[in-house]
């Protein structure tokens, strides 16, 4: 069985030979520190690996570690039009005018200046957005989607949308600012939601039109979760991004055969049903520490409708915090819960982070294939 076919079986809810495996998006890959340190541990050399997401400083893992740990999917990306520009100060400014800054030890980057902050509707129309139609978004995408598709053998995930719908504009406004909006501010909200809606589906035409025939899967990401629930109530969810996510997904599955994969970070539980109504495929990453986000609870509830892409062992505490055995026993009981009868992809909760040690990366990926041959037992 191919990797390609045991993804798609997953998302058709049907067991293949084994678990699929995904490393590789910005929020399924490694932090540069942990993955330099592993690469030195499995005797593959010091270079320096390419970082694909500024924010997180997280890599695009290469080939080799790829072929170890059984990976199933190929990730590729958009490109942004203008890319970060460093500034005279020495932080950075990106392509929707937001400014970011790091700490002397450079793991992350934090935003600290948004330039929408004060924004009025009219501000909105002379504000300079990021062009969905501009050619460097595609430069070598189709030529290396061709490759993958015609020599891999792997699904092909395709990136660069970021937060659309929520995220993104939750930080060219300032989050406190944004969630006020919602309650305040309505008449701002719906047309700063729409221009963001209008470049999602401008971007998904271009990105289609050149790609479509290559891809497997479109990844979408909006964080509407917070550790105990929703960020905001789902009345808010169900009547501003549902609507504008529905008609983004719409455009998807009407102008080609791809699945939907939504990144949605935390407490996404009373919001699922939801998801699944408008034609999310698969959810990622199932925060299991999150309040109502059991991955049992889970299973049942939503298992032969929704495939869950992640939730295969806990970032915050079990990874970084446990010993290697606690995290072969946390991927244990995480594919004991959600692999039966398909419809799950195996990545633990999120990126594996900078403190992690290579023994247990190593052990996280070996478990999830010993132990994900179906039928699943033990």
């Amino acid at each position: 069985m191919t990797s390609c076919e045991r993804v798609l079986r997953a998302l058709n809810h049907k067991e293949a030979d084994r678990v699929p495996i995904d490393i590789g998006s910005p929020v399924t890959s490694i932090h540069k520190d942990a993955y330099l340190r592993l690469k030195k541990h499995l005797g593959l050399g010091d270079s320096a690996p390419e970082i694909i997401d500024n924010m997180q400083q997280v890599v695009k893992v290469e080939e080799p570690l790829l072929e170890l740990f059984s990976v199933d999917t190929k990730h590729i990306f958009l490109n942004p039009a203008k890319g970060w520009q460093k500034l005279p100060d020495g932080t950075f400014r990106d392509e929707w005018g937001i400014k970011w800054r790091t700490t002397s030890e450079d793991r992350y980057y934090d935003m600290y200046k948004h330039p929408l902050a004060d924004a009025t509707v009219e501000d909105l129309e002379r504000f300079d957005w990021p062009d969905p139609d501009d050619p460097r978004r595609l430069e070598g995408v189709k030529e290396e989607a061709q490759q993958l598709f015609q020599k891999s053998n792997s699904a092909i995930i395709l990136n660069g949308f970021g937060e659309p719908l929520f995220g993104i504009p939750s930080w060219m406004r300032g989050q406190s600012r944004f969630y006020m909006d919602f309650v305040e501010n309505t008449g701002f909200l719906n047309t700063f939601l729409d221009k963001m809606l209008e470049y999602a589906i401008r971007l998904a035409e271009n990105a289609i039109a050149a790609l479509g025939c290559y891809l497997h899967v479109i990844r979408f990401a909006d964080d509407l979760g917070s550790e105990r629930g929703p960020i905001i109530s789902p009345a808010h969810y169900r009547k501003f991004i549902k609507p504008r996510q529905k008609k983004l997904y719409s455009f998807i599955k009407e102008h080609s055969a791809c699945k939907i994969l939504l990144h949605s970070c935390g407490s996404v539980y009373p919001i699922i049903d939801d998801f699944i109504e408008i034609g999310v495929d698969a959810l990622n990453p199932i925060q299991v520490s999150a309040s109502n986000m059991d991955t049992k609870r889970l299973k049942n509830e939503f298992g032969d409708r929704i495939t869950f892409w992640g939730g295969g062992c806990d970032t915050q505490q079990v990874l970084p915090f446990g010993t290697v055995q606690e995290v072969t026993e946390e991927v244990k009981r995480r594919i004991r819960d959600l692999a039966p009868g398909g419809g799950f992809v195996f990545t633990p909760v999120h990126n594996i982070q900078y403190d992690v040690s290579p023994e247990k990366i190593i052990s996280l990926y070996e478990t999830a294939r010993k132990f994900g041959q179906y039928p699943i037992t033990g």
